[in-house]
């Protein structure tokens, strides 16, 4: 059994999307049970790249427990490069 997730990454983590990604996002297929975490290794995007995790509209910490959430049907997610400014 599979869940679809809608997935958009942009800036500096467009290099990481599937090769069929139009515009920064794409519908990825994913084994039920996926975590956070397995859509990162199968992406080939670092554990420990600073990034901001934005799931379903919602800014999310980096953390164990944002890693360890398991994706479910119809979630969107996005990477955005941190933000700097001063």
């Amino acid at each position: 059994m599979t869940v679809n997730i809608d997935l958009g990454m942009f800036m500096d983590f467009t290099k990481y999307l599937p090769s069929e990604a139009s515009n920064g996002k794409v519908t990825i297929s994913l084994e039920n049970g996926s975590t956070l975490k397995d859509l990162l290794n199968i992406l080939g995007i670092p554990i420990n790249e600073p990034k901001l995790v934005v799931i379903n509209g919602v800014s999310q910490g980096v953390s164990d427990k944002v890693n360890t959430r398991e994706l479910k049907e119809g979630d969107v997610i996005a990477f955005f490069p941190p933000v700097g400014g001063g």
